[in-house]
């Protein structure tokens, strides 16, 4: 339900975002994974045999190493938009296949590195501006690419419905941001004992299990946790403030 004003009369459950989230991720794991590990987990092991095989120890930077991390956060863009549409399908009691699930990402793949792009130097320029500015955009506009997705929104107006549909609830989803930070740190931890490991064991240095095994299995964690999260807390989002249930968003793709 909403004011005549627009603003939120419901407060976000976050309980309830995580719920759905590994809700969804438990029944569309398999989906999901396959499409995790094409579009995320392949090019991961791509950027690791270029940095093994090119990049010098001791260099943190080369361009084949940003070329890689280019080509990575498109695929991830392309995630991003099949997770949402199999999320919003699933949350509505309905299936949809790696076919469908794909064929929705890559339509919308050209809109969604525009955002992509706006978001990211967005972000960037505020994080400079001692930091708090950047944290601030990223909130706001962090169910951009969902509302894109679902709503055609246009490129501009899917930071402007993001704006709508996160106000009120800022600090709630300020905490998921932590809730996924501090996830994020934990699966580092966990897989960077095993990847310390693997490096003592041959001497240091950047070892083959640490560019094509951890790193990667990282990213595909990540990427689909993200864009999963990112789903279910536009729904949520939705039904708080619209009043409108993943019948009615699932619909919009028929």
């Amino acid at each position: 339900m909403t004011t005549a004003m627009g603003e939120a009369t419901g407060q976000l459950d976050i309980g309830r975002v995580i719920q759905e989230t590994f809700q969804v991720l438990g029944r569309y794991f398999a989906t999901f994974l396959v499409l995790a590990v094409i579009l995320t987990g392949v090019p991961a092991v791509l950027v690791g045999i270029v940095e093994l095989n090119f990049v010098s120890p001791g260099e943190l930077v080369s361009w084949e190493s940003i070329l890689g991390g280019v080509v990575a956060g498109l695929a991830g863009l392309i995630l991003e938009g099949t997770v949402i549409y199999g999320t919003v399908t699933d949350l509505n009691g309905r299936r949809a296949s790696i076919a469908d699930c794909l064929s929705v990402g890559l339509r919308s793949f050209l809109p969604l590195l525009g955002i992509g792009i706006v978001f990211g130097f967005a972000v960037a320029f505020g994080l400079v501006l001692l930091v708090i500015p950047g944290i601030m955009v990223a909130v706001a506009w962090c169910v951009a690419v969902p509302a894109y997705v679902v709503e055609q929104t246009g490129i501009i107006g899917a930071f402007s419905r993001s704006a709508e549909l996160t106000r009120g609830n800022r600090w709630r989803v300020f905490a998921l941001f932590v809730i996924y930070l501090i996830a994020t740190v934990i699966m580092e931890v966990v897989l960077g004992v095993f990847s310390g490991a693997a490096s003592l064991a041959t001497g240091g240095g950047l070892t083959f299990a640490q560019a094509i095994i951890f790193s990667p299995l990282l990213r595909v964690a990540t990427a689909l946790i993200g864009a999963t999260a990112t789903a279910a807390l536009y729904v949520e989002l939705r039904r708080v403030r619209d009043g409108v249930g993943a019948d009615s968003l699932a619909a919009i793709f028929d």
